[in-house]
């Protein structure tokens, strides 16, 4: 029996089993899940959501913040940071005025040098972590989450806060506002205590870093928002400065973690494509690399599905077949993970094609609430990628290629692999 046919089997009033198949379709399959509802019931309406599974009516959910806004989870994102913050928040105010703020101190324009900062801090990693004699590491625990934290100390400026701080803050904050449909008490309390962790640590490095912040200190995000004077009606005080710095480190370090992983571990089952990548980043340039590893991302997206709250009733895909209301106070479940898939947009989707058009690919989302440092991490999660695949030997154990390991966490927690040779001599861009 497929899923819809069971699903509809199971009384409308026995919300519990319902709910129960509908979880266990997308734990167990849900690429199935996806595809069926693509063809068959393409706006799904179930007790948790509408889930929305075309590609055309993803963007378009996305595109109408005034409609469609982030109010399902924003008000758990504010509880975990103490403050407002952009990805809460739609339309104007904080969201318009801050995320403008947003790519002005995550410039486009430090992609390059991002990108080496990246090497040089993966390079150093995997020299600690192979130079320990073992057969094999875990490329979450000893590489990429380490890597990553680096990074933010070096890039986002979190200078004397500890890896391991940034790391297991972030999991227990993201936890909380992100991936808590049940909205378990625990779990939203350890995200809050992490959050004020957090907060308070950071307010000790803004009041050391003040002294310096004039006088030609770090040239990282800290310290451009150090430097930057805005009008005081904008009211852009050290708070707003801590609320948007740990911010942008909460929607950063658990995806690039984990997207590290995830796209080595998509290239590893696929032994062709996986050779591709690694005689692409031996040739020097990377941004042929970098192809392979959002096409490996599209099959493993860190969001998977993005909700929103309706806030009026809404014709989707007005003059198609799937025209649907959407009636207001409706919780819309944006499927990414579908919409990448979507047959009648893309070209052979379930094939592994390097260099697909950049709208095919919502990995950093899309929209109002895409990515705000989408151009830093455009660089750093290939780079992550390609410094592994420079060592001949640092790949996936044989036979354990699909051995990612949640470890009862929403993240991957542990990924066993190879230690390899020495470091390889290829050039950093």
């Amino acid at each position: 029996m497929d899923f819809l046919a069971a699903y509809d089997a199971i009384p409308e009033d026995d919300v519990p089993q319902r709910v129960a198949l509908l979880r266990t379709a997308m734990t167990t399959g849900r690429a199935a899940l996806f595809a069926e509802l693509r063809a068959r019931r393409p706006v799904f309406s179930t007790p948790v959501g509408v889930f929305v599974t075309r590609h055309p009516d993803v963007l378009e959910v996305l595109s109408a913040p005034g409609t469609f806004t982030v109010g399902v989870f924003g008000p758990a994102l504010e509880d975990v940071l103490g403050a407002p913050f952009i990805l809460a928040r739609d339309g104007a105010d904080v969201h318009w005025r801050e995320r403008g703020y947003g790519q002005l101190v995550l410039a486009a324009e430090d992609a390059p040098r991002v990108r080496e900062l990246t090497a040089r801090i993966a390079d150093e990693v995997l020299d600690e972590v192979t130079g320990r004699g073992a057969d094999t590491f875990d490329l979450v625990q000893d590489y990429a989450r380490v890597a990553a934290a680096r990074v933010a100390i070096a890039y986002l400026g979190f200078s004397g806060i500890e890896e391991e701080t940034l790391h297991s803050c972030t999991r227990r904050m993201q936890w909380a506002f992100a991936v808590n449909p049940d909205r378990d008490p625990e779990i939203h309390a350890a995200g809050v205590a992490a959050g004020r962790e957090l907060h308070d640590q950071v307010a000790e490095l803004i009041d050391r870093r003040r002294d310096t912040a004039h006088d030609g200190g770090p040239d990282d995000v800290l310290g451009r928002m150090l430097r930057t004077r805005l009008p005081d009606e904008y009211g852009f005080d050290d708070e707003r400065i801590n609320a948007n710095l740990v911010g942008y480190l909460t929607g950063y370090q658990q995806n690039a973690t984990q997207c590290t992983a995830t796209a080595l571990k998509e290239l590893a089952v696929r032994p062709e494509a996986l050779a591709e990548a690694v005689r692409a980043a031996g040739e020097g340039g990377p941004a042929r690399f970098d192809a392979y590893v959002w096409e490996a991302l599209r099959f493993h997206p860190f969001v998977p599905i993005t909700p929103r709250l309706c806030l009026r009733d809404h014709v989707l895909a007005a003059g198609t077949p799937r025209q649907t209301l959407i009636p207001a106070k409706s919780v819309v479940m944006a499927c990414f993970a579908s919409a990448m898939f979507d047959e009648e947009v893309l070209d052979a989707p379930e094939e592994f094609r390097p260099g697909r058009p950049p709208t095919h690919n919502l990995v950093l989302g899309y929209g109002a609430h895409d990515c705000v440092g989408r151009y830093a991490a455009q660089v750093i999660v290939p780079e992550l990628v390609r410094r592994v695949l420079l060592r001949p030997g640092v790949r996936p154990l044989p036979g354990g290629e699909r051995a990612l390991d949640y470890a009862g966490t929403p993240f991957p927690q542990h990924y066993p692999v190879r230690s390899g040779r020495p470091a390889a001599t290829t050039a950093r861009p």
